[in-house]
């Protein structure tokens, strides 16, 4: 992942909850984003997932931060655990599990290409825990980024409509105004016709 392509996907504009490290050890593999799925409401549900714990303990609890501009509706939570939402965050629990899938539904306002930042606090059974919450995407404990596109957007933006194309090779629709181009040229025409009238006139009176 690099920091500003997987996500201009992890500073969903910029806010960030940071969390207190505590004192866990070095992980050989990360909290990321798995997915993120359009609702065709405006939603969105992004898919954290886990393939490691703590060392040989499962984890028991996953808090994530939600960044500016994500508002959480809903979650999606592996059987026998539970989730609730709290301001900016998100926790999930349940009975130790050593790898796992999480979801969380939200309504995602940004600029397409902007990374967006999930810190993510990973605790395990026995009361140890790893904090993903680095924006260094070279970390050892990286927070989970995404990338904003239009697609999980709630308000994208419109597309521009091209303009009609002219009709009978270059004349004016019916019922179309006319151009300023096509008036600049009527005047210039004129102009030289007036013109060349004037001289003509001129060498038959001299």
């Amino acid at each position: 992942m690099t920091s500003r392509r997987w996500i201009r996907t992890a500073a969903v504009a910029g806010g960030v909850v940071a969390y207190l490290a505590l004192g866990a050890a070095p992980a050989s593999a990360h909290v990321e984003i798995a997915g993120a799925q359009p609702n065709g409401d405006g939603s969105t549900t992004l898919t954290f997932a886990y393939d490691h714990s703590c060392d040989d303990s499962p984890t028991t609890e996953l808090v994530v931060a939600l960044p500016e501009g994500v508002t959480a509706t809903g979650t999606v939570e592996p059987d026998g655990w539970s989730a609730a939402l709290s301001g900016d965050r998100v926790t999930f629990t349940g009975p130790g599990l050593g790898t796992a899938e999480v979801g969380v539904t939200a309504r995602i306002t940004a600029q397409a290409g902007d990374t967006l930042h999930f810190p993510v606090l990973q605790r395990c059974a026995d009361g140890n825990s790893l904090d993903w919450i680095d924006r260094t995407a070279d970390s050892d404990y990286p927070a989970p980024r995404l990338i904003a596109t239009n697609a999980v957007l709630e308000n994208p933006p419109e597309a521009t409509a091209a303009p009609p194309a002219a009709s009978g090779g270059g004349a004016s629709p019916e019922g179309a105004g006319t151009t300023l181009g096509q008036a600049l040229t009527v005047v210039v025409v004129f102009v030289a016709v007036a013109a060349g009238a004037g001289f003509v006139l001129a060498r038959r009176t001299a």
